[in-house]
């Protein structure tokens, strides 16, 4: 499982990278999905969860400023760049066993779970908010469906992030992700 989540990890920053690449200068204002997020905003939560995920794999102090920029003056190479250091670090030796904080204590294969369905969940925004194609793999739609219902709770949606699980706009396995974290296709 571990490989195949692993797997899932780095189609969802290759699909994020690719479509931070094609981000126009006039689109980084643009608002999204996540209504309190501009691109910018977004793709800057994305980069902040990465910093704090590749930290928790590495067994080190989780923090990055959630209210700094972290994008800086180069954010397609700044995202690029914590997108593969993320993955080296969940590749890493031990980093999947055990424990971590992130910044609560869950197993090290949860906070994996947790980058994947986050990253994942915010392409989509991110495709939507820039009129993208959305790109990632049924496999990887499923995982990261798999990890919305193991971690998204009515508490965890009480805190703010998650919508109200909505009625999937069809059957399929994108639209049913959507749905259960406040996401509309339709």
């Amino acid at each position: 499982m571990s490989e195949e989540m692993l797997s899932a990890l780095d189609e969802v920053y290759t699909e994020a990278n690719r479509l931070v690449a094609a981000i126009d200068d006039d689109q980084w204002a643009a608002s999204t999905p996540c209504t309190e997020w501009d691109v910018r905003a977004l793709v800057n939560h994305m980069m902040v969860t990465s910093k704090v995920l590749a930290a928790s794999a590495r067994r080190q102090a989780p923090s990055a400023d959630a209210e700094a920029d972290h994008l800086g003056d180069d954010p397609t190479g700044s995202f690029a760049a914590q997108g593969a250091d993320t993955l080296a670090a969940w590749r890493g030796q031990g980093a999947l066993d055990g424990m971590v904080e992130v910044p609560v204590e869950m197993p090290a294969v949860a906070a994996l779970g947790v980058n994947i369905l986050d990253v994942g969940t915010h392409v989509w925004d991110l495709a939507t908010a820039t009129g993208q194609p959305f790109g990632l793999s049924d496999t990887t739609i499923g995982i990261i469906d798999e990890w919305n219902h193991n971690v998204v709770s009515d508490e965890v949606r009480a805190g703010g992030g998650f919508g109200e699980v909505l009625e999937p706009a069809s059957g399929d396995r994108l639209s049913t992700m959507l749905a259960f974290v406040g996401r509309s296709t339709g």
